[in-house]
Order: structure tokens, then sequence, then C-alpha cells
């Protein structure tokens, strides 16, 4: 395999689940958003945005809304969305483990490609946060929840508009523990002809 910096930070790469009690740098914002801002996206429409919150009482009060609102949702094995349900009825929920930062791609909810043009936006986020020595994890809550009024409320305060869902967020700060090795790679997930 061929080694470049690139390479090595996504291998490297792992989704931090304990943060630092400390903000990231406007520097490191900036960056990371930037590097959002220059993933493809279908047709080169340039139609997904990043929102960005860094208010603790907001971000807790967005933990208290998601929490509650998963708490009502019965779960269905199998899901995705099971294993975030079990995690809102623990002590101490914190839907992205206290981190500092949360950034969330939003787009146009009609436009065939705005998954996609999300998906490319915060994966370049995670792995711009490994080349930074920042740590970072997908959350898909704010997706999940999109529709619900609460969590649109909160967003719409940075600009959510009303035709236009949240498809995924990253939380991002200052790794408290990081992983030290990748669970093995599943067999049969590339297939040549």
């Amino acid at each position: 395999m061929i080694e470049n910096q690139t390479v090595k930070d996504i291998l490297s790469r792992r989704s931090i689940r304990a943060y630092e009690p400390k903000q990231i740098t406007e520097e490191e914002l900036e960056t990371l958003l930037t590097c959002a801002l220059y993933a493809p996206t279908g047709g080169n429409l340039q139609n997904s945005r990043f929102l960005v919150i860094q208010d603790p009482e907001v971000l807790e009060e967005l933990n208290l809304v998601i929490r509650d609102e998963l708490r009502s949702r019965p779960v269905v094995e199998g899901e995705m969305m099971a294993k975030g349900i079990r995690r809102a009825m623990t002590e101490n929920y914190h839907f992205i483990f206290h981190a500092p930062t949360l950034i969330s791609a939003v787009a146009p909810r009609k436009h065939s490609n705005s998954m996609a043009n999300c998906a490319v936006g915060l994966e370049n986020i995670l792995i711009a946060a490994e080349a930074l020595g920042l740590g970072a994890c997908w959350s898909n809550q704010p997706h999940w929840l999109t529709e619900v009024p609460a969590v649109r409320e909160i967003f719409g305060r940075l600009g959510l508009r009303e035709d236009e869902d949240i498809f995924g967020s990253v939380s991002v700060g200052y790794a408290a523990v990081r992983p030290k090795k990748a669970a093995a790679r599943k067999e049969g997930r590339t297939v040549r002809l």
C-alpha cells in the first residue's frame, strides 16, 4: 500500500467518545469548515451547509431534547437507532460525549444528492480533525430527529431553513482518551473483477 500523511491520517482516525473540557481554537474550527466546503458536491451545486454549535448552554439544551425524544421511542431490534435509544436511557447521557463543538451538515430535503453531499463534507472534517490532532466522532442523532420541532427550533436559531434537513453531525474537541487500535476489518467487503 502507498503511504503518505493523508493515508496515515485516514487509517489512524478513530471515533472519539471522551473529550477534554476545552474548546477548540477558532483557527482549528475555520480549518475544519474550509475542508468541509471543499468536499465534492453533485453537479458542484455546493448546496450543503455546516452549522456550528459551541455554546455549552445550547449544546446542553439540544442534548436534553435529543435524550427525551429518544427515550420516548420504542427499541426496534436491528435498527441503528436502537443503540442510540438504549444509550439515551443511561444516566449522564450526552449524545456527543460532552464534546465542546458540534458541526452539523444540512441541505435541501428534496434534493436527491443531499445525503451524499453532507456525508463527504463531514468525512473531510473527520480526516482534517485527525490531521490537526483533534478528536472527532460522527453523530446520527440530529439526523434521526431532524423532523422533531424542538430539534428544528434549536437549529433554526443557526439558520436551518424550512426546506432543509440535518443529514449528519460531527462532534469535535481535544481527545481525553484515544483508542490505540482499530477493530479488525470484516472480510469480503471489497470485490474485484
